[in-house]
């Protein structure tokens, strides 16, 4: 958060104020005499355009859950007014400014990643709550380094669960945590698998510089003569782990430097199993494992839309719907409490971090880097004949 650069610029008594705003600290302040106040609730999606249906749906889903939520929060009112991501940055960080000038506690939206990194500075400046329930960008939660990962942005979450493949997560990862710059890529029984990784190494700007099907233990061999002969920084191994125990064996007896990968093949023990003490350091990724809430499918909340707002739910309503829900909650354990709504921001964006109930997309729960519990790819490393989550070392 910004507590101690506006406390430095501000002065001591301000600092104080906003300490004793801050949800779980102050417990009676309030302003009795000065009637009902306003906390306003920003929806960031494009008001024209291709995605302007899509951003309807989001609008009237959050509308609607904020509606139901709020409207008992003991002295306040709770607005939600569209803020357009247009079709340049500079007008996604207007709006966002203009929200926080004008007394906003919380943003939902950001259909676009343009949208999202411009939004994001002018919110945590501010302490303002920002949910994108579109945003998959890794990046956006964890910075640029997968085997470093860093939150750049404190008050900034999502409800999105990414649909990113786990090879292209895994290729990044060789990319930028390894600083590979060459990789083999070897189809031992899933082509799709050793296609996805190839194509996302590339476009990450790395060279494949081996490929090939492993289909017995010469056609092993041969390839790993040739990673060393080409000097593949990393080998990606698709399908069996039994080829990519093999894989592992043949590479680490012939003494090459070279890091394995590989997804469906090194997610139980068999591949721990076949590779042995040459297994050790292996990486793999795990897909997200969201399960729908049972009972509470988007299709229920997509009919209460069409029937009450005319609004379709669109492809990021089901998850904005369960945004809304999110800061709600938060708006009703720390508004109350609060003198103005600037002063409650801080106390509202530091309690999302203790957010959780069944919502219409699942479980929503959120990470220390602010992104769903369960809703990215996990990258593990195989330490000591276990599989354990990948963290710096």
């Amino acid at each position: 958060m910004r507590t101690a650069r506006r406390a430095a610029a501000a002065g001591a008594a301000l600092a104080a104020a906003v300490s004793l705003a801050a949800c779980g600290v102050m417990g009676t302040l309030s302003d009795d005499d000065a009637g009902e106040q306003t906390a306003t609730i920003g929806v960031l999606v494009p008001r024209s355009g291709w995605q302007q249906a899509e951003g309807a749906g989001v609008v009237a889903a959050v509308e609607q859950r904020i509606a139901e939520l709020t409207d008992d929060i003991d002295g306040w009112v709770v607005d939600v007014v569209p803020i357009d991501e247009g079709d340049d940055a500079a007008t996604a960080a207007e709006g966002a400014a203009q929200l926080v000038e004008d007394g906003g506690v919380a943003i939902i939206g950001g259909l676009t990643t343009r949208a999202v990194r411009a939004v994001q500075p002018v919110a945590d400046d501010a302490d303002v709550l920002f949910v994108s329930p579109a945003d998959v960008v890794p990046a956006h939660t964890r910075g640029a380094d997968p085997q470093h990962p860093l939150r750049p942005y404190e008050s900034y979450y999502r409800t999105a669960v990414t649909d990113e493949a786990p090879e292209t997560e895994l290729a990044r990862y060789a990319r930028i945590g390894l600083d590979a710059k060459t990789a083999a890529v070897i189809n031992g029984g899933d082509a799709a698998e050793a296609k996805r990784f190839d194509r996302a190494f590339r476009d990450d700007g790395g060279e494949v510089v081996v490929t090939g099907v492993a289909d017995d233990e010469n056609g092993v061999a041969q390839l790993v003569k040739q990673m060393r002969t080409d000097s593949a920084d990393v080998v990606f191994v698709s399908g069996e782990p039994e080829v990519a125990g093999a894989v592992a064996t043949a590479a680490a007896r012939g003494a090459l430097a070279t890091d394995v990968l590989g997804t469906s093949a090194m997610r139980g023990d068999a591949f721990a199993d076949s590779a042995g003490s040459h297994g050790e350091g292996a990486v793999t990724a795990l897909p997200p494992r969201l399960q729908p809430t049972a009972g509470m499918e988007p299709e229920s909340v997509a009919q209460a839309l069409e029937t009450d707002a005319e609004a379709d739910l669109g492809p990021s309503g089901a998850a904005a719907y369960d945004a809304a829900t999110a800061v709600a909650t938060v708006l009703q354990r720390c508004l109350p409490p609060a003198s103005s709504a600037a002063a409650a921001r801080e106390g509202c964006a530091g309690e999302m971090a203790n957010v959780e109930f069944d919502g219409v997309t699942g479980e929503v729960a959120f990470d220390r880097f602010g992104d769903r519990v369960g809703g990215v790819v996990e990258l593990r490393i195989l330490r000591d004949g276990r599989w354990e989550a990948l963290t710096a070392t």
